[in-house]
């Protein structure tokens, strides 16, 4: 198999929002960019909005973690030409010890863990080309073209993210073990699922802001 230098480009999501001891509105913000001279257009964009997290909203168990709403971010990829591609998604201040499908939300001022995320790709919405498309992931650090990939998900199961740790591509059969397709375009939906620290572990004293930083890249092989 001929070899070709692998390609990168970025995109950049800003998750903020508020955890509050009184009423006051949290958005949760996502952006999307990519920097010039990538082989296919990336979109990323919606505003999630939190809602308004309050005291009364977390979990009357002071040593448990509050799980708040699933959200969902649409994702696109359109390319001139069918490309063969997978997602690399990783949290700027690094990944969590406990495990790699952690990415963590860190109060604005002082940088303290305040919650975390898990970011799954749903399988319902993937289609590629027009046809239902099914995740699969392959490890990162292994040269993608030659890497074992799959198994691929089912159609009602969806991929879990990892920080760093495992590409993600796209295939057209369920379960299957096959590298990626070459892809014209590609829509996903990205489920996001916030979780807050146990209030044992917040001040709640004044309002904190949060956020994760997340980076979305596009390798193509």
């Amino acid at each position: 198999m001929k070899y070709f230098a692998m390609c990168c480009a970025s995109a950049s999501l800003l998750l903020s929002a508020s955890a509050v001891a009184t009423e006051t509105g949290a958005d949760l913000l996502v952006k999307g960019s990519i920097t010039p001279g990538a082989a296919c257009n990336v979109v990323i964009g919606s505003t999630l909005n939190l809602g308004t997290i309050k005291r009364s909203d977390l979990s009357s168990d002071p040593s448990k973690e509050t799980q708040l709403e699933e959200q969902s971010v649409p994702t696109s990829v359109s390319c001139l030409q069918a490309q063969r591609f997978a997602f690399v998604v990783r949290e700027a201040g690094g990944s969590d010890p406990a495990s790699d499908k952690i990415f963590p939300m860190r109060a604005n001022d002082d940088q303290k863990r305040t919650g975390k995320l898990f970011l799954l790709f749903d399988a319902q919405s993937t289609k590629v080309d027009g046809v239902q498309g099914y995740a699969t992931g392959a490890d990162r650090m292994i040269d993608l073209g030659s890497a074992t990939w799959g198994p691929a998900t089912s159609p009602r199961e969806n991929l879990p993210i990892t920080n760093g740790r495992y590409a993600v591509g796209f295939v057209t059969e369920a379960g299957s073990t096959e590298a990626p397709a070459n892809i014209k375009d590609l829509s996903v939906k990205l489920l996001v699922r916030p979780w807050i620290n146990a209030v044992n572990d917040l001040d709640l004293n004044a309002d904190i802001g949060f956020a994760s930083d997340l980076g979305l890249e596009i390798s193509y092989f």
